[in-house]
């Protein structure tokens, strides 16, 4: 890949994938043909930080793992969350916000 689109590919996707995952995503990327650029920037990709609001205002209705796919937990977070007193909600924002960027990471990486 050209080194213009591995910079325009890792702009866009900089801030949706893990941070401890940037070297492999980058390495992977500079293997791959020039055509996988167009089909990464036109991946949908979920936002971190709105899956982070979501999970603090709505996270207790379980709206944050349904966006995300875990539809699962979220149905079990719906109906369970009340039960733990808030704390599955509290401790499932920082979790959502991590399995959103794991998402995405898998994502790219079955485009690559």
């Amino acid at each position: 890949m050209t080194e213009e689109k591995l910079i325009a590919v890792l702009n866009a996707v900089s801030d949706k994938i893990p941070e401890n995952k940037m070297y492999m995503f980058k390495e992977k990327l500079r293997s791959a043909d020039d055509d996988k650029a167009e089909v990464l920037l036109c991946e949908k990709l979920h936002n971190p930080t709105h899956i982070l609001l979501f999970s603090i205002f709505l996270g207790g209705l379980g709206v944050d793992r349904f966006i995300i796919g875990d539809t699962g937990l979220g149905v079990a977070k719906l109906l369970l969350g009340w039960c733990t007193c808030g704390i599955w909600p509290l401790i499932d924002i920082f979790l959502s916000y991590k399995s959103a960027k794991e998402k995405n990471f898998n994502k790219l990486m079955l485009n690559l």
